[in-house]
């Protein structure tokens, strides 16, 4: 059975399989299935109804010719192919991987659009790796439109909306003068039976030399230290019991937030080592770019004495709040901070202030992933009030 897990609550599929999947490009107008499908071909038509509301695309206040449009659950959608030729990025077919593949400048999104009975989704992997994340998507009439931030994030952009105009302008401004570079990291493992794919980012562009060295020594340091642990894993477990069986080793990341002097990431090691799926480890790292040091949630939220109490009734009244929907344990999170708030280490940064996270099992069934909650600072702080002012 392909390998599968859960990653932000939704399903990261390493491979997918047992599903329908239709991928396409507008140019070719093709549609793509993959094996396991029926045997009848799935047309766009067969998507959930699609959401009438028409929205407007721009890529730095200039139009793009192709409307984008709202999804069941209110996400924006825009065309993929036209908005990411739009950001001056180059848009192919992948024919044997059935994925449409966006590149621009060492950037590079593999874009797979997925559908079952109830939902179509995209799925992304990023710059070669084989870690990424789950959007809205749908397929219509052959073309194909993704949620804005599977676009945006990827490729160093923000997303401004305008209510008025109901428009989404895709946009770099108050971005931080900043490069990030995806780089493999070199294989110490050298057996017959173990893939090792890590991608860590590494920063350049900054004023301050020494600001990037520590920053980078930091990004490094860590996954470093991952596959140093994973070495001696593999070394310990020894050959599969089965020669159709490999191990498998990857990391990566995703850049979260780089605004107002500051960049956020979020980490991810995903290791598979026999049974019956992977396991993954997400880690959250916050810098100045001004000193180079890590920013906690105490630096942002100290003229807030009582930010941890009130971050944890804000969590218990949500967890109980999707215990149904999401499998959610109130009583797991209760004994997880009886006594610390150390899981408040668990956070990055995003557009509208930050997201705590939890590491799968912490609180919920390995199904239900890694959970994670967003806050905004206007929930914490006085109004008004900027966490970020000091970084600029």
């Amino acid at each position: 059975m392909d390998k599968q897990y859960t990653l932000k609550n939704t399903n990261y599929l390493k491979k997918i399989s047992a599903l329908v999947l239709a991928t396409t490009m507008a140019a070719a107008g093709t549609i793509a299935i993959l094996p396991g499908s029926t045997a009848s071909v799935y047309a766009a038509t067969t998507s959930q109804k699609v959401n009438k509301s028409v929205v407007n695309v721009q890529v730095e206040g200039k139009a793009v010719a192709t409307q984008g449009m709202l999804s069941k659950a209110g996400k924006t959608l825009v065309p993929l192919k036209d908005a990411a030729k739009a950001l001056g990025a180059t848009v192919t077919y992948d024919a044997k991987t059935h994925n449409v593949i966006v590149t621009k400048g060492k950037q590079t999104s593999s874009y797979t659009i997925y559908s079952d009975a109830h939902t179509d989704n995209v799925f992304v992997t990023f710059n070669g790796g084989m870690l990424g994340e789950s959007y809205d998507g749908q397929v219509v009439k052959g073309v194909s439109y993704v949620e804005a931030k599977a676009l945006s994030e990827p490729f160093g952009y923000r997303t401004v909306w305008n209510k008025a105009t109901n428009t989404v302008n895709f946009t770099t401004v108050g971005i931080n003068n900043v490069t990030v570079t995806p780089t493999k990291l070199a294989d110490p493992i050298q057996n017959k039976y173990t893939t090792v794919n890590v991608i860590y980012p590494v920063v350049s562009g900054l004023d301050n030399e020494a600001a990037q060295t520590a920053i980078n020594k930091a990004l490094k340091a860590h996954f470093d230290q991952y596959l140093a642990g994973m070495k001696k894993q593999v070394e310990e477990a020894g050959a599969p019991y089965s020669k159709d069986l490999s191990y498998e080793i990857d990391g990566g990341y995703r850049v979260t937030y780089n605004q107002n002097g500051v960049i956020s990431f979020l980490l991810t090691d995903y290791q598979f080592l026999g049974g019956a799926h992977g396991d993954d480890l997400l880690t959250g790292m916050t810098f100045s770019l001004k000193d180079g040091k890590a920013i906690k949630l105490d630096d942002l939220l100290k003229s807030n004495a009582s930010y941890r109490q009130d971050i944890k009734k804000l969590l218990q009244a949500d967890i109980k709040k999707q215990s149904d929907t999401m499998g959610y344990s109130l009583e797991q999170f209760n004994e997880l901070s009886k006594n610390s708030s150390s899981y408040l280490n668990n956070y990055y940064l995003n557009d509208s202030g930050f997201t705590v996270f939890f590491q799968k099992y912490d609180i919920a069934p390995g199904v239900s992933g890694s959970p994670e909650f967003n806050f905004t600072f206007g929930q914490l702080l006085k109004s008004g009030m900027n966490p970020l002012k000091d970084f600029k």
